[in-house]
């Protein structure tokens, strides 16, 4: 008898979370810390050629360069005298348009993003905390990627999807960490894309052909 009334208690407490999750529409997202990306000391020579290069304050620069042997473009960062090296940013021919350093805002703080494809649908970026650590001032973001505060306090957070059947996460900055959070694997999406930034809506499948809306609301998604 006692068993029976566990197991119905089971069954009536697994119902009613199921309700709650449904009535709420929300889902918890979970979080990943983000490794920082590792730089070697990079001597340049006549055999690489600098083929952008963004000065920052106090003698900071950040660039791209090609060398002549595997014609593949790496970023690299001096700090006043010495140079480091990023890795592979970009093939070698990349449009203009889909390889580049700009200035940027993220998690509240100045950051420098350098970023490339490394083949069809394969983009990626670096991030450069500038006011940082060195070694503790860069991530490798694999995908797409656009600067969103998508909580509005002010501060920029970096949403990266990657694929032809979009796979999205979310980066985040909390208590001097960040954090990271594959939002398809957290919630059980087929298809994860953010469709709008200017409304901070992610369009999420769960099914083919039946598109929901979501926003971020304090790390869940919430259902529009």
């Amino acid at each position: 008898m006692r068993l029976r009334l566990l197991v119905i208690i089971f069954i009536l407490t697994f119902l009613l979370n199921g309700c709650n999750k449904a009535e709420d529409n929300t889902y918890q997202l979970d979080y990943f810390e983000v490794i920082k990306v590792k730089v070697d000391n990079l001597y340049l020579d006549d055999s690489y050629k600098i083929i952008e290069e963004k000065r920052i304050d106090n003698g900071v620069s950040v660039f791209l360069y090609k060398d002549n042997e595997n014609r593949q473009i790496n970023g690299g960062i001096s700090l006043k005298d010495k140079s480091y090296d990023l890795g592979e940013v970009s093939v070698a021919n990349t449009p203009d348009d889909l390889m580049g350093i700009e200035e940027v805002q993220v998690f509240g703080k100045k950051a420098v993003k350098i970023y490339g494809i490394l083949g069809s649908n394969y983009a990626q970026a670096f991030y450069f905390l500038v006011e940082e650590k060195l070694e503790e001032s860069i991530i490798q973001i694999d995908g797409y990627t656009v600067e969103i505060d998508l909580d509005d306090d002010g501060k920029k957070e970096i949403v990266s999807t990657l694929g032809t059947i979009p796979e999205t996460k979310i980066f985040t900055f909390k208590e001097g960490t960040i954090y990271g959070s594959d939002i398809n694997k957290s919630i059980g999406a087929k298809s994860v894309l953010l469709q709008d930034n200017d409304k901070k809506l992610f369009q999420v499948y769960f099914e083919p052909n039946k598109p929901e809306q979501y926003v971020y609301h304090e790390g869940s998604l919430l259902k529009k």
